[in-house]
């Protein structure tokens, strides 16, 4: 199943090739590239293309790339496409030895479908992102759930292709007022969730299960996709446990610094 999870994650990542300005996405022989346009490591990624044991290749064609664009950026490396000699430690090491740390490792999770709810829904109402009023709506809640500069957070999620298939993003309402945000992009034959996230002071409501399970019956309804996937943080992963997913594969994320901050 880690493949599933891989590819569904290589095209949500390829979805801030749609920012505008400078973005672009390119490929290069075992390795995705994307470029936001901004000097953001986090909307700034490589990724495997596929198995491989020259990942110090890939580092260096990722460091001409970006360095030429004066930009940080992060490697996400699917460690099942690695041979097992250069897993866990031995992978960190070459990553230390380019000037790069780790900052996650997040594990790749994988549900056939979603457990029954065990309580009723919270009570929300819900918009897909699809208007200058949602957009501008999910870029706040993005900069505060995720700690973003607002500038970023407009600059990524104000553009109008971002939206456009096959990334859904919805916004979850509590008593007229944004709360809660998710995306969901259909990739590699499953529906993979992105960008959950609610409110500080809204949190432990239940509104992120009641979004999420919103967001993936739609996905459903559209594409006739049961499955799904996610990254998890160690936040969310007693709900996904929960919900049913299960750990298929991990990625170890690796930043290389810009000139700027996020």
């Amino acid at each position: 199943m880690h493949s599933v999870v891989e590819q569904n994650l290589r095209t949500a990542m390829r979805a801030y090739a749609l920012a505008g300005g400078a973005s672009e996405a390119r490929e290069y022989p075992g390795v995705a590239l994307t470029f936001s346009g901004l000097d953001v490591p986090v909307f700034n990624s490589a990724m495997l293309t596929g198995e491989t044991d020259d990942i110090e290749r890939l580092i260096a064609t990722a460091d001409l790339h970006f360095g030429a664009k004066k930009a940080g950026w992060t490697f996400w490396v699917c460690e099942d496409l690695l041979p097992a000699n250069m897993r866990n430690s031995a992978l960190q090491g070459v990553f230390l030895g380019k000037g790069m740390r780790r900052i996650a490792e997040p594990p790749g999770m994988y549900a056939d479908f979603i457990a029954s709810p065990s309580k009723p829904p919270a009570e929300m109402t819900f918009a897909r992102v699809d208007s200058v009023q949602t957009r501008t709506e999910f870029a706040h809640l993005a900069s505060v759930v995720f700690s973003l500069r607002f500038g970023v957070a407009k600059r990524i999620y104000s553009a109008t292709e971002l939206w456009a298939p096959p990334s859904y993003g919805w916004i979850g309402y509590f008593e007229g007022k944004p709360v809660g945000l998710v995306t969901v992009v259909i990739a590699g034959g499953a529906a993979g969730v992105y960008s959950l996230g609610t409110l500080p002071q809204h949190q432990c409501c239940g509104f992120g299960e009641t979004l999420l399970r919103h967001a993936l019956d739609d996905a459903r309804r559209h594409s006739g996709i049961e499955c799904s996937v996610l990254q998890a943080t160690t936040q969310g992963m007693s709900l996904y446990l929960r919900l049913g997913y299960r750990v298929v594969t991990k990625f170890s994320i690796y930043l290389r610094e810009g000139c700027a901050s996020f």
